[in-house]
C-alpha cells in the first residue's frame, strides 16, 4: 500500500463525487493506495453516496464517527491508515489527475518525511486565483526541517504535502483540535522532519466556494488561531534549543498575532477585547518580531492602546 488519502466529510454529499472520481483517476493501480473517508457525523446524504462509491471503487472505504470536527477527523484518518505514505484531502477539493506515482517516487527515491507540492486556488466561478505564498522561493533540494522553516516560504495548509507515515507516528504529530490546526500543526511537523523538500507539482485543487470555512469569517476564527498560537509558542519554549529557529517561532507568532489584529480592526469588528484576554492568557506577550516598529512597541506596551489608535487610524470607530 503505497498511499493513504485520509477525506475528512461533514455533510459533504455535493462535493464527494467530484472528490473521490480525482482519486480514482491516477496512474497507479487502484490496489496500491487507498483513499479512508471519515464520516464526521454528517447529517445530510453523504453516507448513501459514499455508499455507492464504495460500490464503484475498490480503493474507497470509510468510518463514521461523531462529530468532533476537522481535527480529530483527520487524526482519525491517521490511525486508521495503512499506507507508506499519507496524503490529506478535504472532501469539496481534488487531486489532479496521474500525480500519485510522481509523488511517490519523489518521496521513495529522496527518503523524504514530508515534501511540499504546490496548489490551483480556483474560485466559486472557476477562475484561477492567486496563490499567497512564493512556494517557488523554496529548495529543490533535500533539506532539514529547520533549514525549511528559515526560508518560511511554506503555507499551513496540510493537503499540499505528503508525509511519510511513520514519521508522524513516532514523532506522535497529531493535530490538536481547533480549526485553523494546520497554523499550529504545520510548522511543528516541518521542525521534526529530517528530510524535507518542495516540488513544484500543482497536485492539489483547492475549490473556493460559500461553504468553505474560510468564507465565513468570525472572531472565533481569530481566537482559534491565537490558540494555534499559544500551542506553537509552548512547543517553541520546549524543544526549540537553536536560538535561530527559536527566533523564527518568536517573529512567526508575532507576525500572526499582529495581522489577526489588524484584520479584526480593519473588517469593523468589535471583539479585539476578546482577542487580547486570549493573548494574555496564552502568554504570548511580548510580542518578539525581527522588525522592530511602533505598532510592536505599542502593542506590547499596551494592546488596548494599539487597538483604540489602529481603529482611529483605519477610521473605524
Amino acid at each position: 500500500m503505497q498511499f493513504s488519502i485520509i477525506i475528512p466529510a461533514y455533510n459533504a454529499a455535493k462535493y464527494l463525487n467530484r472528490c473521490i472520481e480525482s482519486v480514482a483517476n491516477q496512474d497507479l493501480p487502484h490496489d496500491c493506495y487507498e483513499a479512508i473517508v471519515v464520516n464526521d457525523g454528517s447529517t445530510d446524504d453523504t453516507l448513501a453516496v459514499l455508499d455507492l462509491l464504495i460500490d464503484k471503487y475498490s480503493f474507497l472505504r470509510y468510518v463514521s464517527t461523531p462529530n468532533r470536527g476537522l481535527s480529530n477527523a483527520r487524526n482519525r484518518g491517521i490511525a486508521e491508515a495503512s499506507g507508506e505514505y499519507i496524503l490529506f484531502l478535504d472532501s469539496d477539493d481534488s487531486i489532479s489527475p496521474n500525480v500519485l506515482d510522481r509523488i511517490y517516487l519523489e518521496m521513495s527515491k529522496d527518503k523524504l518525511d514530508m515534501m511540499l507540492l504546490n496548489y490551483v486556488h480556483i474560485s466559486m466561478n472557476g477562475t484561477l486565483l492567486d496563490i499567497p505564498y512564493r512556494m517557488e522561493l523554496n529548495s529543490r533540494k533535500v533539506v532539514s526541517g529547520k533549514e525549511f522553516l528559515l526560508m518560511d516560504y511554506y503555507p499551513p495548509m496540510v493537503c499540499v504535502y505528503a508525509y511519510l507515515r511513520t514519521f508522524l507516528l513516532e514523532n506522535g504529530l497529531k493535530m490538536i483540535p481547533i480549526w485553523h490546526e494546520d497554523e499550529e500543526f504545520t510548522p511543528r511537523a516541518i521542525y521534526f522532519a529530517q528530510r524535507i523538500k518542495y516540488v513544484p507539482l500543482a497536485f492539489y485543487n483547492y475549490y473556493q466556494h460559500s461553504d468553505s470555512y474560510t468564507n465565513q469569517y468570525s472572531e472565533s476564527h481569530a481566537l482559534n488561531i491565537i490558540a494555534a498560537m499559544e500551542s506553537l509558542n509552548r512547543f517553541s519554549l520546549n524543544y526549540c534549543t537553536e536560538k535561530r529557529v527559536k527566533a523564527y517561532f518568536d517573529n512567526h507568532i508575532a507576525v500572526i498575532v499582529m495581522r489577526l489584529f489588524k484584520n479584526s480592526i480593519r473588517r469593523g469588528e468589535s471583539g479585539q477585547k476578546a482577542m487580547i484576554e486570549k493573548v494574555k492568557m496564552g502568554a504570548l506577550l511580548p510580542l518578539r518580531c525581527r522588525r522592530k516598529s511602533f505598532y510592536y512597541w505599542m502593542f506590547n506596551f499596551s494592546p488596548s492602546l494599539f487597538v483604540g489608535y489602529y481603529r482611529l487610524i483605519k477610521h473605524k470607530y
